[in-house]
């Protein structure tokens, strides 16, 4: 990799809000997911939200609920927005210049201890089965589609 190549889930994001395949952000099980495809799994959440705080952007990562699914994604949004509007709880990577904001309208907790405890707690299960897309019309988890796992490959193609 190149130096300042955008990590995965953000290339994935663009490319999925470019599709119209979703309109805000990346589910924690998808994430995970995608990043098992790739060949670059995380062991845990932990691992997964300090990768997102050691990959600065130009723009902040937001963990929200969405609310077309009812589920917290993670969405990038410009720091301007952050900074002015957002009094939402963040963590910091001093070291690496980059803030995680975590929306008011999700309640994950005001430690990153908490964030991830939570985080796990309601998406851990999903991850063990390898149900990793969430399917709005039946209300549940599934396992990858094969068009969700060809996007997700492509993504190593391009830069």
């Amino acid at each position: 990799m190149t130096k300042n190549t955008n990590p995965y889930w953000y290339k994935l994001i663009k490319v999925l809000k470019e599709n119209r395949t979703i309109t805000t952000g990346l589910t924690i099980p998808y994430i995970f997911g995608a990043y098992e495809i790739l060949g670059k799994p995380f062991s845990n959440i932990d691992e997964l939200i300090n990768h997102i705080l050691d990959n600065p952007l130009d723009k902040y990562p937001l963990i929200q609920k969405c609310h077309v699914i009812q589920q917290d994604v993670l969405m990038v949004e410009r720091k301007e927005y952050c900074n002015k509007y957002l009094k939402a709880i963040k963590f910091e990577n001093n070291e690496r210049n980059n803030t995680l904001f975590i929306s008011p309208n999700t309640d994950l907790g005001k430690t990153i201890e908490k964030l991830q405890s939570s985080l796990t707690s309601l998406y851990l299960n999903p991850i063990k089965r390898k149900h990793y897309s969430w399917d709005n019309k039946e209300k549940i988890w599934k396992k990858f589609s094969d068009k969700e796992i060809e996007i997700i490959n492509k993504l190593t193609t391009k830069n």
